[in-house]
């Protein structure tokens, strides 16, 4: 299963059956989606265009006609999701998304704003794969992200909701991904590639931090 990384919150899983576009964002993050297909779309923040900006997306012809941004549990072309309500800003409703493709669980933690409890984080550690907010300002920030990291125990991380090293003259205004390593006490190589293949086999045995380039810069 392949994982694409586009900036800000955006990706994209694509499995053997079908591809989710999760968390599209609208042009004005400064970032371009690009159009990708997908079969679903799932959005953590409804009411937020840099989370669901659904017109950048080019949905396939069998693919469900609305995104999933609620809470509850579905299953499209083989792909189950689970919506799950974790803390948003100022007390709104984000919902995270876990994903189980090619027998491969992501969990996107859209627009996070402090750790889950209960049943939430039971459900959130399941992943095999976290794609964890960890750039400050408005999101989260480098310590509580390293908290959740911690909590969640993915045995893969990776960071979204930062400043890219690659953006070359975008600013959004949110702390370097080198933050969010000095509080998970790591250091990696500076990402070589925008997107990642996932199998079974290929999952680390240890935690990992595998920060990926943003694709739509």
């Amino acid at each position: 299963m392949d994982i694409a990384w586009y900036g800000h919150a955006a990706f994209r899983l694509r499995g053997r059956e079908a591809a989710v576009v999760m968390d599209p964002c609208a042009p004005q993050t400064g970032f371009r989606i690009n159009r990708p297909g997908a079969d679903i779309v799932t959005v953590s923040r409804a009411a937020d265009p840099a989370h669901n900006w659904i017109d950048g997306v080019a949905l396939e012809a069998s693919s469900l006609s609305r995104p999933l941004d609620a809470p509850g549990e579905y299953e499209v072309k083989r792909v189950l999701a689970t919506g799950v309500k974790t803390p948003g800003r100022d007390g709104s409703r984000n919902v995270a998304f876990v994903i189980t493709i090619d027998e491969i669980i992501v969990a996107h933690l859209g627009d996070l704003q402090g750790l889950p409890q209960g049943d939430a984080l039971e459900e959130l550690r399941r992943a095999d794969v976290v794609l964890l907010p960890c750039g400050g300002g408005a999101h989260l920030s480098a310590q509580a992200a390293a908290d959740v990291a911690n909590s969640i125990a993915a045995p893969l991380v990776i960071p979204m909701l930062y400043q890219p090293e690659s953006a070359g003259e975008l600013e959004t205004g949110l702390e370097p991904l080198s933050a969010f390593l000095r509080e998970m006490g790591v250091t990696v190589d500076p990402p070589g590639d925008n997107h990642i293949n996932v199998t079974r086999s290929s999952i680390p045995s240890a935690p990992t931090v595998a920060p990926l380039l943003a694709r739509g810069v």
